[in-house]
């Protein structure tokens, strides 16, 4: 209805703060997963929606403070997990090689390599080795390598492309993070955009700068972006998340970047269809400020031919 052309569905799992699973607890789980993939994905066909497979939660993670697991922990310090996570990559690339929703495969979410241990590979040389295991098996589909530490505009100056066909590079933008994230973890004060957000004044350009490393990537390189994940909470004060949406996609689209707003249906916090009052957590009847403007965005989508 809203003439989308794309959905990153997660692979994400959920549980306590600092849980870690078992490998075969966390085999159970992805297989379980992608059993909802594979009923989902005949539906996404139908509709003209391409897939982005995110493996939002990689072995070896622990459940951050928003209650998922993340890539981070052992995925960089357990060789075996290293492992599992290039398998697991072969897996799906052999399981969807013939999809036609299946767009591409997100290799991990925002990865977090903190802290890389002795004979384990740092998130450059781990990306590569999925990518090439990937590429045994499926030579088509998009790859999307987001940087560490935790997929932000900065952390492509530290990554090199990878010597493979078809790699897109992705960051997720939530810079000033006080500002999109705010009432999220904690109270505090509520803060405006465009305005003052930690002593420094906000506005189009300032976030035009903030996402400078990937204008210079991309111009560097020559490559393919795509901003996976964007978005501003729902009661930040006034017009705020609506005018900086509006800036970002501006941007975006000024560079020829592909983006998928985070999140449809997801948590109400970051739904387009919930008003700003924090306390409603149901949907409005009528379509919000930021829903029109995601569908203005969306009415010149071109959906995929088959």
């Amino acid at each position: 209805d809203w003439n989308a052309n794309l959905i990153r569905w997660q692979l994400v799992r959920h549980g306590r703060q600092g849980q870690s699973i078992a490998m075969e607890e966390y085999n159970a789980w992805l297989e379980n997963e992608l059993g909802k993939l594979n009923v989902a994905l005949p539906l996404c066909e139908q509709n003209g929606l391409y897939v982005v497979v995110d493996l939002h939660s990689p072995p070896g993670g622990k459940v951050t403070s928003g209650g998922y697991a993340g890539s981070d922990s052992r995925l960089f310090t357990d060789k075996a997990c290293q492992k599992r996570f290039v398998e697991i990559w072969e897996h799906i690339a052999r399981r969807y090689k013939d999809s036609k929703a299946v767009w591409g495969y997100d290799l991990a979410n925002e990865p977090v390599e903190d802290y890389v241990e002795e004979g384990c590979d740092d998130w450059q040389a781990l990306a590569e080795r999925a990518a090439r295991a990937i590429r045994a098996v499926d030579p088509v589909r998009t790859i999307i390598v987001e940087p560490a530490s935790w997929g932000g505009p900065d952390g492509l100056n530290d990554l090199v492309p990878l010597p493979v066909s078809n790699v897109v590079y992705s960051v997720h933008m939530y810079i000033p993070h006080s500002f999109t994230h705010q009432g999220v973890y904690g109270s505090g004060p509520a803060l405006s955009y465009p305005g003052v957000i930690d002593g420094r004044h906000w506005d189009k350009a300032a976030l035009e700068r903030a996402l400078q490393p990937v204008v210079e990537f991309q111009q560097t390189y020559g490559v393919h972006i795509y901003i996976g994940e964007f978005s501003a909470i729902r009661w930040a004060p006034g017009d705020s998340a609506v005018r900086y949406l509006s800036d970002l996609i501006d941007i975006f689209e000024s560079h020829g970047w592909d983006w998928s707003y985070h999140a449809f249906r997801e948590w109400h916090g970051w739904s387009v269809e919930h008003g700003p009052d924090r306390n409603n957590t149901k949907p409005l009847p009528a379509p919000t400020d930021r829903q029109l403007l995601l569908r203005k965005w969306y009415s010149q989508n071109q959906k995929p031919a088959w």
